[in-house]
């Protein structure tokens, strides 16, 4: 199949065939034995945040089970890229499970999650909103 007919995966970003990606992504989509997924979306490299990451923080406490939980660098700079990128949940640890980022606070500055990514949202571009509204409507391709 030629190239041009394939889909970019949104996890591992390889071209997949058609037919195929819905497998693809449940695969990448399933539980490992600690709870989380074996993969998670993030942009290509060179769609991610190239800055500095110095103050950016990295690692979150659940306010119920008090578990703090690190941020892979691959994520960090793709929501900072795209804060619409990711929806209300993220793993714990400590749970073994996805919580609301309700639940969640920034271990280095205390700041709740949810009220950091509605800044970061708030903040974007209005190329960006739009892009955000489109894809969630499903109208953006891969």
């Amino acid at each position: 199949m030629p190239d041009a007919a394939r889909l970019t995966c949104p996890f591992c970003h390889r071209k997949v065939s058609p037919p195929a990606l819905r497998l693809h992504e449940w695969w990448h989509g399933r539980r490992r034995r600690d709870g989380q997924q074996q993969g998670h979306v993030t942009l290509t490299r060179d769609a991610r945040y190239e800055g500095s990451l110095d103050g950016v923080p990295q690692t979150y406490r659940h306010s119920v089970c008090g578990a703090g939980t690190g941020m892979p660098e691959e994520i960090v700079r793709s929501y900072l890229a795209n804060p619409f990128l990711y929806g209300d949940l993220s793993f714990c640890t400590g749970c073994g499970d996805y919580v609301s980022k309700a639940e969640l606070r920034w271990a280095e500055t205390g700041q709740p999650l949810r009220e950091y990514f509605d800044a970061l949202r708030a903040a974007a571009t209005p190329e960006l909103r739009a892009q955000a509204q489109v894809h969630r409507r499903g109208g953006v391709g891969r």
